[in-house]
């Protein structure tokens, strides 16, 4: 393993609830068709509880996670923003610590033009 050298190269994971699968997966087909992400991943549905408009609202929803680099964030998050049927979808980059040199290597090859 190997700690991440730059901040262009530091590798991000995005998660983003979707209300569907059919949803997580037309998302995650565009974002890694257009390079904003080397890799996607649709988790089994989960069941989510949170505020909205003044109520407690419960919904099944489809995790889905995105792995890129740190300097495509914004771009993701819009594009991600586009594409997401919520008015206010949940886009959430965490930092990996460390990463092994090859997946590094792809990942960067992957998201880049």
């Amino acid at each position: 393993m190997t700690g991440l050298p730059t901040h262009d190269e530091t590798i991000i994971e995005v998660w983003v609830n979707c209300p569907d699968e059919a949803t997580a997966s037309a998302i995650a087909d565009r974002i890694v068709d257009e390079r904003l992400a080397a890799a996607a991943n649709i988790y089994p549905p989960i069941s989510s509880r949170y505020h909205w408009k003044g109520r407690i609202e419960r919904a099944s929803e489809v995790p889905l996670l995105l792995k890129t680099r740190r300097s495509l964030f914004e771009a993701l998050a819009a594009r991600i923003t586009e594409l997401h049927p919520y008015e206010t979808p949940s886009i959430l980059g965490i930092e990996a610590a460390l990463a092994n040199q090859a997946y590094l290597a792809w990942l960067i090859d992957e998201t880049t033009d």
